[in-house]
């Protein structure tokens, strides 16, 4: 019975760090280029299709808590990328989070990747501070309370033009996948789109997690 139990138990914990290792891209520093996060997660997710990476990018919306309470249900401490559904037309300045604070749109941005193939890929990314209320403020409401940013950033990532995803002929979807990347707000990533040399990921992103 006692060594049942050990293997119980030891079968629990190799669940909870294979979980953890799925969420943090597969054991490696994941610390993609926009250009990455759209051509290899964001359109291939909208067509349907596997990611570069399983597991990487987690299905789960930023506004569910507060960004260091998600990360850390991933097991993640200074960033991590999300796939979120919304609605056609839902564009905010301020997102809520329950009982914790709410984002705060403080950028927009246009840009646009090529694929291998020389197929456009329009987007927009929308960057948020995250903000808390002041101490002593939590229970409040109203314009009268004041908030303090809490140094997290949430960018968010949607494909712009359709056609690059589906076919002419298909109806519009009422909702829509975008790609959210929340981070600390001094963690702006190590590799820019010159180190990642034409557009190619890292060798090791390769790694499918079965």
């Amino acid at each position: 019975m006692e060594q049942d139990a050990a293997n119980l138990s030891a079968g629990a914990g190799e669940e909870e760090e294979e979980a953890a290792v799925r969420a943090s891209g597969g054991g490696f520093d994941f610390d993609p280029t926009e250009d990455e996060l759209v051509l290899h997660f964001l359109r291939p997710q909208l067509r349907g299709f596997p990611p570069r990476v399983a597991g990487a990018v987690l299905e789960a919306d930023p506004c569910g808590a507060a960004p260091w309470e998600l990360l850390a249900r991933y097991g993640l401490r200074e960033r991590g990328h999300f796939f979120v559904a919304r609605g056609r037309g839902r564009s905010a300045v301020r997102r809520a989070v329950s009982g914790a604070g709410a984002w705060m749109r403080s950028a927009t941005r246009l840009g646009q990747s090529v694929t291998d193939l020389g197929v456009v890929v329009r987007w927009s990314r929308a960057k948020f501070c995250f903000y808390v209320p002041q101490p002593g403020q939590e229970s409040g409401s109203g314009q009268g309370r004041q908030l303090r940013s809490a140094g997290w950033v949430l960018e968010e990532y949607q494909i712009t033009d359709p056609r690059c995803y589906r076919r002419a002929d298909e109806e519009e979807e009422d909702q829509y996948w975008i790609l959210c990347r929340v981070r600390r707000s001094g963690d702006h990533g190590r590799r820019t789109e010159s180190e990642a040399g034409a557009g190619m990921p890292p060798t090791s992103w390769n790694k499918v997690m079965e």
